[in-house]
């Protein structure tokens, strides 16, 4: 079946942001980056700074060396996922099913809307000018029959705006000069020891992958190879996964004044964990994972983020956890100034039937119990209605 996927990305997505709020970081070169960490390293570059030799993944002390005019700017989690969803709402008129990549990135599935939009390439174009025109984005686009080659051809361009269609029969031609370590899948496959053995049989570029058969590709890699020789060949089956609707539940406080205080801290995180629990079970939905982000007075910021063995939606459950990376984020005497609580990775409920007719509540646990009659009484009366003392000022 013939596809049409689309890889939308704007570079340096947190930097673009930043510009777009502050006037003075244009046109200078900028590198996101912890700077209240000694060890910090750098997470985005512009382009102005790219071109001064400054990098990804290197340290912030070196990269000051080697750009002396750089402005480090802090990460800001909260501005960044609010602007992911602005682009989502903004594709939503394109693309039918859509999968984000990562903020600023996302996969589009354009198959089957020639006749409504005409071809993908022009469809992505005019994509490309509404973003451009609506907040001054510019993005770098992939055009090909699957995922992993429109990522590649977006991945590969130089700066946006640009644009590269991979036509269909033309994808190994695409591929072959490209060297094995942009294949973005590699790092499910245990990366390094993949790379080093095909560094020791000299196959450096996907090129030289595909010309090697299958079989002498397993009697080195194992079963690796299958999946390594497809990507070589530009083959990938995987479908564009769309996002259920709202894919994670978010509640966050602005302390006012801030705090350093543990005790109060965690109090402010138990009431924010109760209004998440209380929406997952309105909407019989349970998560898999939980994160919280901590931005400091001085607007550094960290985040921790826990992935649970099942499902769950009850505090007694999550408490626990949240405990856990307050511990793990909160390691500077800096005052708090906002938490972010996150649930993603939602499910739907796994609800067993029951043999008898009894009770549903009396079989639960005291702590379950409690939660439903607070959620019964917060129905009734208000959200105010009552409270554990522990999250009251």
């Amino acid at each position: 079946m013939h596809r049409d996927i689309v890889c939308l990305q704007i570079p340096s997505f947190e930097i673009v942001l930043a510009r777009t709020h502050e006037a003075s970081l244009r046109h200078r070169p900028v590198a996101l980056a912890p700077v209240h960490t000694p060890r910090g390293l750098v997470r985005e570059v512009s382009q102005e700074a790219l071109d001064d030799g400054v990098l990804p993944g290197m340290s912030v002390e070196l990269a000051r060396q080697l750009c002396p005019g750089l402005r480090v700017i802090p990460p800001d989690s909260s501005r960044t996922q609010a602007a992911h969803r602005e682009l989502q709402q903004a594709i939503m008129p394109f693309a039918p099913v859509w999968e984000s990549i990562q903020p600023g990135s996302l996969f589009l599935d354009l198959t089957g809307t020639q006749r409504l939009f005409g071809r993908p390439i022009d469809t992505a174009a005019r994509l490309e000018r509404e973003l451009t025109v609506k907040w001054g984005w510019h993005s770098q686009i992939g055009v090909a029959m699957n995922k992993l080659v429109s990522h590649l051809a977006a991945t590969t361009l130089e700066k946006p705006p640009q644009m590269r269609s991979i036509y269909s029969g033309s994808e190994q031609a695409f591929l072959a000069p490209l060297p094995a370590t942009l294949l973005p899948g590699l790092n499910r496959l245990q990366a390094s020891h993949i790379l080093r053995r095909l560094d020791d049989l000299n196959l450096r570029t996907l090129g030289s992958i595909a010309d090697v058969s299958l079989v002498q590709l397993e009697a080195v890699l194992g079963t690796a190879a299958v999946v390594l020789h497809d990507w070589a060949m530009g083959i990938d089956h995987s479908p564009v996964r769309p996002s259920v609707e709202q894919p994670q539940i978010e509640q966050s406080l602005t302390l006012n004044p801030d705090e350093i205080d543990d005790h109060l801290i965690l109090g402010r995180l138990s009431h924010l964990l109760e209004r998440i629990c209380a929406r997952l079970r309105q909407q019989r939905r349970m998560c898999r994972r939980l994160s919280l982000a901590l931005r400091h007075s001085d607007h550094a910021e960290r985040m921790a983020q826990h992935i649970l063995p099942y499902g769950t939606y009850w505090e007694a459950d999550l408490q626990p956890v949240l405990a856990q990376l307050f511990a793990r984020c909160f390691r500077r005497r800096v005052r708090i100034q906002r938490i972010i609580v996150r649930a993603d990775c939602l499910e739907p409920l796994a609800e067993q039937l029951r043999l008898f007719d009894e009770s549903t509540i009396a079989v639960q646990p005291a702590s379950h119990r409690i939660s439903l009659v607070l959620d019964a009484i917060r129905a009734k009366f208000g959200e105010r209605a009552i409270a554990w003392g522990k999250t009251l000022p």
